[in-house]
């Protein structure tokens, strides 16, 4: 195996570790019997009273910060699935952020009566993972194209000692 491809492999296997954590996180957070914002309801009502207060829309209440709180929960799982997925499948991890959204929510409406089940959660966590797997796809584009300047470079002979192309090391270095 050449070096690139033993970094590609580690690199992998790290962004496998690392969503097999999080779905384990993601998991406990939303399979618990009680919700995990219930001892702060009182003190986010009250904050929300306060940005009310100085100007922020009326719009902006427990529902929008919750539905929001869902979006951002479900990120990492778009964008770890989609740098775990080969380029052109990447939309497959959007397609499994929704499927464990509707995992968990059927699991919470049959197993667990203190934890409502919403279709809402479903669109707000599948939003997200398209989200994170539209990251993904920018991160990926951007190291693309790193890499094609980096071989053009290297073609042509414009490759440093420290590694970097030469263009770029006189951009590091005023």
């Amino acid at each position: 195996m050449t070096r690139a491809t033993l970094a590609g492999a580690f690199r992998v296997r790290v962004v496998a570790v690392l969503i097999v954590l999080y779905i384990l996180f993601v998991l406990l957070v939303t399979l618990w019997p009680t919700t995990v914002d219930k001892p702060i309801d009182p003190y986010l009502i009250r904050f929300l009273d306060a940005l009310h207060q100085h100007g922020v829309p009326g719009y902006v209440d427990y529902n929008f910060v919750e539905f929001s709180a869902n979006v951002l929960f479900f990120v990492p799982i778009g964008f770890l699935g989609g740098l775990l997925m080969p380029y052109r499948l990447q939309w497959i991890a959007v397609l499994l952020g929704g499927l464990l959204s509707c995992a968990i929510e059927l699991s919470q409406k049959l197993f667990l009566p203190g934890r409502v089940a919403s279709l809402g959660d479903v669109l707000a966590n599948t939003s997200g993972a398209l989200a994170g797997c539209i990251v993904a796809a920018l991160v990926r584009a951007a190291i693309k194209h790193r890499d094609q300047l980096v071989i053009q470079d290297v073609l042509a002979g414009r490759i440093a000692e420290d590694g970097l192309p030469i263009r770029e090391r006189a951009a590091v270095r005023p």
